[in-house]
Parts: C-alpha cells; sequence; structure tokens
C-alpha cells in the first residue's frame, strides 16, 4: 500500500507579515522603554538633587567659627525645602574630616572612595530599612587657626522620586502603546493593500479557461515582478510543451496510421492469393513494412524522449570520448553483418578535456541516430569518420562531434529541411524522417547547434556542438 503523502496546512503570509513586525513593534517598545526608564530615574533624581544641594549649602553658610569651636545653625529654610516632599523622611549629619559627628545622625552611610576635597557627591544607599538618595558636601573653615574640613550630609528616602519616576514611565508608555496600536493598525493597512495584487493574480488563474497558457496582464509591484515573470515563463513553457505534444501526436497519428494501413493492405493481397512465390513476395514486403513500423515507433519513442528530457535536463559529466565509443560498440554488437569500417580521432582537441557538462541519454541518442543515418545512406564498404573538435558558441568553448560518411550526401537546399520531424529525401525508402530532426532537438535543449555539409569523400558531414559547460 502506499502511504499517504503528509499534507501541511499553508500559512498565512499576511498574519507572518503582522507578527513580524508586531515583534519588531515590540522589540522597539522595550528598547524605548529601558531609555525611558533611565531618562525617567535622572530627570526625578535631578528634580529633587536641586532641593539637597540647596539646603546642605544653606546650612554650610549657617557654619561659623568661633573661638569656642564651630557653630552649626540649621536654618528653618532648610528644613522647609526639605518638607516639600511630604511624603518623604530626610536625615541629616554635620561633621568634621576624620568623621567626628557634630550634630545629626552619626551612622548615616558615606559614598565610596570618600575624600576631603569638599565636592558634591550623590549616591543611593540603603538606611533605616530603606532607599535614600544621599548628597554629601564640605567647605574649609578654620579650627584653631587650622584650615579643616567640615561636612554636610543629607538624605532623603525615594518615595516622591520612585512617585514622579513612575508617573514619567507610566504617561510615556500610555504614548507608546497607543503609537505601537496604530502602527499596527497602519501595518495591517499596509499589508493589506500589499497583497491585492496577489488576489488579482488568484482572480484572474481562476476565471481563465483551462486551455488559455497566456501570460500574466497584472502589473505588480516590483517586489513581485520576478514571482509574475517565473509564473509566465512556466506558463510560456506549459504553451510550448503543449503545441509541440499536439503536433508531435498528430505526426504520430498520421505516420502510424499510413504504415499500419500499408502492412495490413499487403496482408489482405496475401491472404487471397495462392501462388506461394506471390505470396512469399507480400510476405516480404509486409515484413518490411512491419519492420519499417517498428523502426518508425521506435524513433517516435526516441524523439518523445528528447523532448521530455529538454524541459527538465539532467546535466552530470559526460566524457565524449567514452560516448562515441559506446556508441560503435553497440551499433556493431546490434548489426555485426554492416560492411562499414568507423574511425575515431581526438587529436584536435589534444591536451583538451572533453567533458562536457550534459545529459548522457540525450548526446547518446543523438549521436546514434547521426551514425545510424551514415550507415543507411553510406555506399557499399563505406568508412564513417567521427572527430572531436574544438569549436565556439557564443563566445562559450565548446566541442564539436563530426562525422562524416561517403554517402551521396544531402543537396544544400535540402539541408534545413531534414532536420524537421518526418523529413525524408527518398520517399520509397524505409526511413521515419526523425533521425537528424532528433539531433536538432539535442542541440537545441543543451544550447547547441547541428549543420550539415558536404564531406571530404563527397558524402554528408554531420556536426553537432555541445558548450563545455
Amino acid at each position: 500500500m502506499f502511504a499517504k503523502a503528509e499534507t501541511r496546512r499553508p500559512y498565512s503570509l499576511r498574519r507572518r507579515l503582522l507578527f513580524g513586525m508586531t515583534a519588531l513593534l515590540l522589540v522597539i517598545m522595550a528598547s524605548i522603554s529601558g531609555v525611558l526608564w533611565s531618562y525617567a530615574r535622572s530627570a526625578a533624581n535631578r528634580s529633587y538633587d536641586f532641593l539637597l544641594t540647596a539646603a546642605a549649602l544653606s546650612v554650610l553658610e549657617r557654619m561659623t567659627s568661633t573661638p569656642d569651636g564651630i557653630r552649626v545653625d540649621i536654618p528653618s529654610s532648610a528644613l522647609e525645602m526639605m518638607g516639600l516632599a511630604e511624603e518623604d523622611r530626610v536625615f541629616y549629619r554635620v561633621f568634621r574630616e576624620g568623621g567626628e559627628t557634630l550634630t545629626g545622625e552619626g551612622d548615616l552611610p558615606l559614598p565610596e572612595n570618600f575624600a576631603n576635597d569638599g565636592k558634591a557627591r550623590y549616591f543611593d544607599a540603603r538606611y533605616d530599612g530603606e532607599n535614600f538618595r544621599f548628597l554629601t558636601k564640605g567647605r574649609i573653615l578654620l579650627l584653631n587657626d587650622v584650615p579643616t574640613w567640615f561636612y554636610v550630609q543629607i538624605g532623603q528616602t525615594r518615595r516622591a522620586r520612585d512617585s514622579l519616576q513612575m508617573s514619567m514611565i507610566t504617561n510615556g508608555l500610555a504614548g507608546l502603546l497607543v503609537l505601537a496600536i496604530v502602527g499596527i493598525g497602519f501595518a495591517w493597512f499596509g499589508i493589506d493593500r500589499a497583497m491585492r495584487p496577489l488576489a488579482s493574480i488568484e482572480a484572474d488563474m481562476r476565471s481563465r479557461d483551462p486551455n488559455d497558457l497566456t501570460p500574466l496582464s497584472a502589473q505588480p509591484p516590483r517586489e513581485m515582478a520576478r514571482l509574475i515573470e517565473a509564473i509566465n515563463n512556466f506558463m510560456n513553457r506549459l504553451e510550448t510543451s503543449r503545441e509541440h505534444s499536439q503536433g508531435f501526436i498528430a505526426d504520430v497519428a498520421h505516420q502510424m496510421r499510413t504504415s499500419l494501413a500499408a502492412l495490413h493492405a499487403q496482408l489482405s493481397i496475401a491472404v487471397d492469393m495462392c501462388d506461394t512465390e506471390n505470396l512469399r513476395k507480400r510476405l516480404t514486403i509486409a515484413e518490411t513494412q512491419a519492420w519499417r513500423t517498428i523502426r518508425l515507433t521506435n524513433q517516435l519513442l526516441s524523439h518523445a524522449m528528447v523532448l521530455h528530457r529538454a524541459n527538465n535536463l539532467p546535466r552530470e559529466e559526460v566524457d565524449l570520448t567514452q560516448v562515441v565509443r559506446n556508441v560503435v560498440e553497440d551499433v556493431l554488437r546490434e548489426t555485426p553483418d554492416i560492411d562499414v569500417e568507423f574511425s575515431f580521432s581526438r587529436d584536435a582537441i589534444d591536451g583538451r578535456s572533453d567533458v562536457i557538462m550534459a545529459d548522457r541519454v540525450a548526446v547518446r541518442e543523438a549521436l546514434r541516430n547521426i551514425i545510424d543515418n551514415a550507415i543507411k545512406h553510406g555506399g557499399t564498404n563505406d568508412r564513417i569518420d567521427i572527430a572531436l573538435e574544438p569549436a565556439r558558441i557564443s563566445g562559450r568553448d565548446a566541442i564539436r562531434i563530426a562525422i562524416e560518411d561517403g554517402g551521396p550526401g544531402i543537396p544544400e537546399a535540402e539541408r534545413t529541411k531534414v532536420l524537421q520531424r518526418f523529413y525524408s529525401l527518398n520517399k520509397t525508402n524505409a526511413g521515419s524522417g526523425l533521425g537528424l530532426s532528433i539531433v536538432e532537438a539535442v542541440a537545441e535543449s543543451h544550447g547547441g547547434r547541428v549543420a550539415l555539409a558536404t564531406s571530404r569523400r563527397g558524402g554528408l558531414r554531420v556536426t553537432l556542438d555541445l558548450p563545455v559547460a
């Protein structure tokens, strides 16, 4: 039993594009959110750091040096400034270099790498179970006529800062969300418009007659032009293949009908005869006609095979010297009674490779038909000369297979016609008129060429040029 082929559910291109654009928007939103969070935190810190700075400067300005020591007067304005953030707790400390606390909370944390230089230092730290924002700033005062650094440290909980930061982030994200929704809507609209040419192509294909293989007339965007071009090329190939098939079938029907009718006529006459000699003569004619029908059938099948392979040419490395030898060996084995001598030369391409990229079966079939034609039309005790020669096709390297015989040749006016299907110079001969047309089909499918000329011995010279790659 044959296993049922697994069918995959077709995916939606529109949905994939929308998901891709949505994912891109989410990545952009995540990146902007990170930047927004950093900016909001920095902005909130700057806003409240101004209050810390103003309060610290206010305290430092009210510190004075007296004979009894340093006098610290905490101004009410400093406390009022810190009270602007009602939900926050505030702690302060005044200390001298060395860490001795003059007033305030003596266990407030100091910043890392603290130095006696008086610079304003802002830092975050945990204190009393909460997150605080601290400022440490100093000035030099004379203590017993000795310049000494004194510092003010003020800490404020981050409640108001965090609230302001979250408010800014929330408002920013709300705007981003609105932009994302609008962006997705525009993306859906744009994708829908971009997909409309596909819908028009589908409608065109569905409304067509099964025999209509004319190219699509749609005017697609640049991104879809190659798809339409590929479809049109495929339809052109189908049309060409159909025309070839229809013409081939018509020719086959005519040739087979003619051959079988002749065979039937000879057998009918033989049935009515009583004379043994005449009966033998009619049966001989019938046998010849049957052989011709068999040969015609074989060449028809060969021609059909070449045409079929031309649409899907399987290319491989083909050693032409080996192909020539194999074909000659087959001919000698299948027809041992022929009085023909073969010669082969590759001196003209000495030093060069005779390997080409081609369809081995088609090349072999073409060579066999040329040799069969030379045997059939060559003279008695004939010699068939086969040679490989260098050639050029449209600027590309090629190899020429040249085959010469000593037969009557073909008049120049008839050389183009004999490459057509079923055209034969000798209407009374048993030829099918397909041999050289098969050679022509092989040449066309490989981008090569075939030419007929007069051989050096007055017979026919057939050359088949095939590109190397």
